[in-house]
């Protein structure tokens, strides 16, 4: 599936997507162009390319219009690279859509991880129309991905309040709350949307995939089957066909589907684990460390390090997906790669148990992975892929450091992917609150960053881009309330940089200067570096 465009002066060429052609109706261009935008949001794209590519080019504004259009079919179908072309074609050609394409510039380069500069169009977009929501959702995420949680709640609240009916608000807030106050909370938000909106297709399908990830599958099937009808009243059919594959491949005998309808099963809600201080995204079986961590290593002495060397790894236009069946049985965690990469560095819990591995880094390349070594008194584990990230997806063995207090401390990773659909990563920012683990562990250090299930294995930087450890858990404050009676703050533990180290075979180094970044700059930064890592049993 591609669409092409080779322009010479105002000449236009388009090739049907599929190279399948379909004869255009006869019409006049604005008429056309109308329709044109009605098969787009109806994803029937190849009829919309047929009825585009017979509009008259050798207008300025007609042409301009065909590049939002383009733009907006690249966008539709994963493609945010190709996008961004016919994107910034449109800018450049007609003031009369000067909004819809700086929201386009910014929908794509929210999809390829540049968020500042998603910000900068996003604020052109709605500099030109204050009312566009989309441009405001742009600002949400981008907020999100870099854990401006108070920023991205503050908007999203208005946002909820000027458009109550507005399914896009209500889909990202849903993914906030999950993200913020735990999955039952988004849930919550969904449920009472399409109690007000029973038409939102995108809102039941939402549902659906966090009632899944939350182990209430006869209600989540019931909840895309709605989304499937929904969607094929709307013409939306190719989301109407996905959901009817995803069904039969989950619930090929039809006996969730028969269950009690989703309004009459009561919710059940999340239990809190008291079993352990610590909570972990390991499965129930895996075993805790078999022997006693170790002193930790200090520092030796060694030359200062070369100048570092950064390359921008270049994202693909649209991601690799995961060569894993719809629906099947998946356990997900965090990774970082390290220098010559072809060695990925996560927790030993995240990997245990598994069968077959994947990663997949920021700019969307996706490896095959095997197991090359396990520590046995940190919980830490190397992976080895088929083949090395493209150059710039590397964190270089001199960037790892041990983490002060004070620091600042910046987790980048993957959590709750189930529940918040968003396959790019996420940063988490706080510091580091004390430079030892809980009990005075001389091997981990505490941190005020917030963690979910997702992030065990994902790196912890600091605003330099060194890499100060791997996110491991969280402590349980309802079981230490439980025991004790003393209600604490969430505190998350991370293994030390020099742990890494040791388990590495490599000696601490004097620490690298470097000049602080951003938030939008480190992400970007990073960006190639952290890994989604997928398992199976």
């Amino acid at each position: 599936m591609f669409v092409t465009r080779k322009t010479v002066g105002l000449a236009v060429g388009i090739l049907a997507l599929g190279g399948v052609a379909f004869a255009a109706p006869e019409s006049k261009p604005i008429p056309s162009m109308e329709l044109a935008r009605s098969l787009i949001d109806a994803e029937q794209f190849e009829q919309a390319v047929a009825i585009l590519k017979q509009l008259d080019t050798t207008d300025a504004t007609t042409s301009a219009q065909i590049d939002l259009l383009f733009g907006r079919i690249y966008l539709a179908i994963g493609k945010p690279a190709k996008a961004l072309g016919f994107f910034e074609e449109a800018s450049f050609a007609s003031l009369d859509g000067e909004a819809e394409a700086y929201l386009g510039l910014s929908e794509a380069d929210l999809a390829l991880g540049d968020l500042a500069k998603a910000r900068r169009n996003a604020a052109l977009a709605l500099k030109s129309d204050p009312d566009l929501i989309a441009a405001h959702l742009v600002l949400a995420r981008a907020d999100l991905r870099i854990g401006k949680a108070a920023d991205a709640a503050t908007r999203l609240r208005q946002l909820q309040r000027d458009r109550e009916n507005s399914e896009d608000v209500a889909i990202v807030l849903a993914r906030f709350l999950a993200q913020q106050d735990g999955p039952a909370a988004g849930i919550s938000e969904l449920e009472r949307f399409v109690r007000q909106v029973p038409t939102s297709a995108g809102a039941y399908d939402t549902l659906g995939q966090m009632m899944w990830a939350t182990g209430r599958k006869a209600e989540a099937v019931q909840a895309r089957d709605t989304a499937r009808q929904l969607y094929l009243d709307r013409g939306q059919t190719g989301r109407s066909e996905a959901m009817a594959a995803w069904i039969k491949a989950v619930d090929p005998q039809g006996k969730l589907k028969a269950q009690k309808a989703l309004a009459e099963e009561p919710s059940k809600p999340v239990q809190p684990e008291l079993q352990k201080p610590i909570v972990r995204d390991a499965p129930k079986e895996a075993p805790p460390p078999q022997a006693q961590p170790r002193p930790p290593v200090e520092a030796a002495p060694a030359p200062p390090p070369p100048p570092r060397k950064v390359t921008q790894a270049v994202a693909l236009a649209q991601p690799e997906p995961f060569p894993i069946a719809p629906g099947s049985p998946i356990m997900t965690g965090s990774g970082v790669v390290l220098e010559g990469g072809r060695m990925i560095l996560t927790n030993r819990h995240v990997i245990e148990g598994m069968t077959t591995l994947y990663v997949r880094n920021g700019t969307g390349h996706v490896r095959k992975a095997r197991v090359a070594k396990v520590s046995n008194e940190d919980d830490l584990a190397l992976l080895e892929i088929d083949k090395p990230f493209p150059e710039g997806a590397v964190t270089p063995i001199s960037d790892i450091i041990q983490p002060p207090a004070g620091r600042a401390a910046i987790v980048m990773g993957y959590p709750m992917i189930g529940l918040l659909g968003d396959e790019q990563p996420a940063l988490t920012e706080g510091i580091v609150a004390k430079a030892a683990g809980l009990g005075n562990d001389p091997n981990t250090f505490q941190m005020t960053t917030k963690i979910n299930k997702g992030n065990s294995g994902g790196p912890v930087f600091d605003k330099r881009g060194h890499l100060l450890g791997v996110a491991v858990g969280k402590t349980d404050t309802a079981a230490i309330y439980q025991k004790t009676g003393t209600l604490l703050e969430d505190m998350n533990i991370g293994i030390k940089g020099g742990r890494i180290l040791a388990f590495l075979g490599k000696a601490v180094a004097a620490e690298s200067a470097a000049p602080e970044m951003s938030l939008e700059d480190l992400y970007q930064q990073m960006l190639p570096r952290a890994v989604l890592i997928v398992g199976q049993k």
